[in-house]
């Protein structure tokens, strides 16, 4: 199985869409599944139109997911991440038994917080978990990922799973094997196969086989839905040349 797994927390633009091609691309070359999985932990950008977009735009694509929701209301009723929660506590409640000497509790600010130097001494200070306010890290320290996403966060500091828990949680749940994903999640798939070991699960380089794929650029600059980056369908590019587009990018492996 490989997954389409965009996040409504804005309108898509042509760099997604060419990403959920290639998904389609690398389910239909060698005989998967496609799984539509949407990231909607992140609850304070989540807006019902970006959602019906993500449907708008897998239509415009002519691209029909085998395994997910159908609609919004069918991913409200049953596809959610809201409806997975208790495997995500069930995995943090794994790492705190299995992996304390890797799980941290860190109540620093994003201010206090500077080039991986902790204000409040954290990874020495023995902070509980289970204080209130408290982001559980993991301790990158030795690693190379330690100098990109320093002390990465697996539970929020309002208790909710984070993106690189759930995400590896989620590839776990669904049985993901194979994944195209852009050259700026290098970092996060590094991350995950971390998770992935602490929580015992089999090496994530031998479960799912990854493609890192270049991003579309603007003048340059990567396209961003936090930008205002255009959205697909006026984006001036049309559904053949997205798939062209990710063709190239898949074509190489």
């Amino acid at each position: 199985m490989t997954r389409i797994a965009p996040t409504p927390s804005g309108y898509l633009h042509l760099g997604n869409a060419a990403n959920f091609a290639a998904n389609a691309l690398l389910a239909r070359r060698w005989g998967l599944d496609l799984l539509l999985r949407i990231d909607d932990l992140d609850r304070a950008r989540f807006r019902p139109e970006y959602l019906q977009d993500i449907f708008d735009v897998l239509e415009w694509l002519g691209i029909a997911p085998t395994v997910g929701p159908r609609d919004p209301a069918d991913f409200a009723a049953h596809w959610s991440q809201e409806r997975r929660m208790p495997l995500y506590v069930a995995a943090l409640e794994t790492l705190r038994s299995r992996a304390r000497a890797h799980v941290f509790a860190c109540p620093c600010s994003r201010t206090e917080l500077a080039d991986g130097v902790h204000a409040h001494d954290c990874l020495n200070a023995n902070i509980s978990l289970s204080e209130a306010g408290v982001a559980w890290r993991i301790n990158t320290r030795g690693t190379p990922l330690h100098a990109s996403i320093p002390d990465f966060v697996v539970r929020k500091k309002n208790g909710r799973p984070s993106y690189q828990l759930a995400c590896t949680v989620d590839d776990r749940h669904f049985g993901v094997t194979a994944c195209a994903r852009g050259e700026d999640l290098r970092d996060s798939t590094a991350a995950q196969a971390m998770v992935s070991d602490l929580l015992g699960y089999p090496k994530l380089a031998e479960r799912i086989r990854f493609i890192h794929h270049p991003l579309l650029t603007v003048g340059g600059e990567k396209l961003s839905k936090s930008q205002g980056a255009a959205g697909v369908r006026d984006g001036g590019m049309s559904q053949e040349e997205i798939f062209a587009i990710a063709e190239g990018w898949i074509a190489t492996p």
